[in-house]
């Protein structure tokens, strides 16, 4: 009868040990975002203008260099994001070179990138945690005007010129949404790009 008493006294005290180890390994939801990805970010008053040293494509680029990102092995909103820059950096080097064809092309797949990004996160922000903990200037609608502001100009080099004005319409909406959230010296001047385009011939 002792036996028993105490099997039971034993059992009792196994299943509380192991309740209290088990609260202290879940932690609550709130709890477990403090320890990655819930890093503070920095607010701004709504019509602040961050400067070009703050915010620029140089910045935008260097934070995503790493592994490469094929679009075939792209599964996460960070990927495509981080593959979107990646591709961009290409076209920008390649427009530097004089090949329009080929920077083009490396554009235009930042662009399909970065169109995935915008269909779950459609705001630009001056800083977000996309790779956990970590956080990086996070500019998808700006980064696809400015490489449709870069396509009219590619245009404009190899004499397609009825191909301009639609860029430059893609351009200038995409633009126009990442303004609604976030304003940067960098739009303003894409913007001043987009004016410039049709007046040049």
């Amino acid at each position: 009868m002792k036996c028993i008493h105490l099997k039971k006294i034993f059992y009792f005290f196994l299943v509380v040990a192991f309740g209290f180890l088990g609260s202290r390994c879940a932690a609550p939801k709130e709890e477990g975002h403090a320890h990655g990805d819930m890093t503070p970010v920095k607010t701004y008053p709504k019509d602040y203008i961050h400067p070009i040293t703050e915010i620029n494509l140089e910045k935008v680029i260097q934070e995503n260099r790493g592994l490469k990102i094929l679009l075939e092995n792209a599964t996460a909103v960070h990927d495509f994001y981080r593959g979107g820059v990646q591709e961009k950096e290409v076209g920008e080097s390649l427009i530097q070179e004089g090949k329009w064809e080929e920077a083009q092309i490396h554009l235009e797949r930042s662009n399909q990138f970065l169109k995935v990004v915008l269909k779950y996160l459609s705001e630009d922000e001056a800083y977000r945690n996309i790779y956990g903990d970590q956080l990086v200037i996070f500019l998808p609608n700006l980064l696809v005007a400015d490489n449709y502001l870069k396509l009219t100009q590619i245009f404009k080099k190899t004499g397609r010129d009825d191909k301009v004005t639609e860029a430059k319409g893609h351009g200038e909406y995409y633009l126009s949404q990442s303004l609604k959230s976030l304003k940067t010296e960098w739009a303003f001047q894409i913007q001043k790009g987009f004016e410039e385009a049709l007046l040049k011939k």
